[in-house]
């Protein structure tokens, strides 16, 4: 296998492994990614690599490739799952058909992950038609379960010590700048409960949606509202409401109501400090302590990283060779699975 060398080629070949990636249906849920997984396989079995598959729920399967036995180790990871398309009448083509306009590839995926994907894909190629690596171990992840901040996709590979990196290079849509520091993340569930009744009669029963509503309303005075004056630098805390649902009909008073919140840290911030923060919020908005319910789903804590270690340097010194710049340090906005591995002291980069 020959080396890909001139621009064009190395466009060509990245353009269509997205295409490939892009027809391949990954979407949350349910977070599918065994062909997905099959079809990068193919691709890298018999390239020296030690292949190996890690599906602790079906059908969220993560596949590892590895080459080399000591340290460093050096980890690229990318999520291969992607949300789901919305409205298809929002879409001009079908998402699972990658189109080229003006030289940009458009479908589900493109830009968050499959883009990362392909790349990653086409850079363990390539390091095998150069002959492998000299030193160290490179291992290529491709996991699942990352949009829905689940336990089954790069958690697990951590969490059983499948791999221990040295330094994690995460895709990322970064426009080949780079990203290392990470907001924290925290998802919650609050369920509000009433005594159900006729629509016609509303006074004689205890809507829970408007109970819902009232307690968001004073989440909403009480923190919400406030951070925006919370800042490190140019990152921000912050606070969505993703998801509200509660009745059963419209002419029936509902007797349960949900919503789910999404809640983004600073640095400087845990999850254990933000959950207290609401829930002592929650007990001085008057309402029964018996009649609402706050539930933590998912809870990570960010990270501030280092910008002098081996692997920024490394992709500083490309920036400025192959794109003729200085690298540009993001801001954090969304939330990548380097998360998993805060107090692990290793070097963590987004980048893609």
């Amino acid at each position: 296998m020959n080396s890909i060398n001139s621009k064009s080629d190395i466009e060509a070949s990245l353009v269509s492994i997205l295409t490939d990636l892009i027809g391949l249906q990954s979407d949350y849920p349910p977070g599918d990614t065994v062909e997905i997984c099959k079809y990068t396989e193919q691709r890298l079995k018999n390239l020296g690599y030690r292949i190996k598959n890690h599906m602790h729920v079906t059908p969220i399967n993560n596949l590892i490739a590895e080459m080399g036995h000591s340290s460093p180790s050096v980890v690229f990871n990318v999520h291969v799952d992607t949300v789901g398309p919305g409205l298809l009448s929002a879409w001009s083509g079908n998402p699972y058909c990658a189109e080229i306009k003006d030289e940009r590839v458009y479908g589900l995926g493109a830009a968050n992950c499959k883009g990362s994907m392909a790349v990653h894909i086409w850079l363990a190629e390539e390091i095998s038609r150069r002959g492998g690596i000299r030193r160290g171990t490179i291992s290529f992840t491709f996991v699942g379960d990352e949009e829905s901040l689940g336990p089954n996709g790069t958690k697990s590979l951590r969490d059983r010590s499948i791999i221990r990196p040295d330094i994690l290079i995460v895709g990322a849509p970064s426009s080949n700048d780079l990203l290392i520091d990470e907001r924290g993340v925290m998802w919650l569930r609050l369920t509000t409960c009433g005594t159900g009744g006729h629509a016609g009669d509303p006074a004689s029963a205890d809507n829970a949606i408007d109970r819902l509503v009232r307690l968001l309303r004073f989440l909403e005075a009480e923190i919400f509202c406030k951070l925006k004056d919370r800042k490190q630098g140019e990152i921000l805390s912050t606070a969505n409401v993703g998801k509200i649902r509660g009745g059963t009909n419209t002419n029936v008073v509902p007797v349960e109501a949900v919503a789910e919140i999404d809640r983004r840290l600073l640095p400087g911030e845990s999850v254990d400090q933000a959950l207290d923060e609401i829930q002592a919020a929650l007990r001085k908005s008057g309402e029964p302590e018996d009649s609402y319910e706050l539930e933590l789903l998912v809870g990570t804590n960010g990270f501030k990283g280092r910008s002098d270690g081996q692997g920024v340097t490394a992709f500083s010194e490309a920036i400025r060779q192959r794109l003729k710049r200085e690298p540009c340090f993001l801001t954090p906005v969304g939330a990548f699975d380097g998360r998993h591995f805060v107090g692990d002291d290793i070097e963590i980069i987004n980048v893609g």
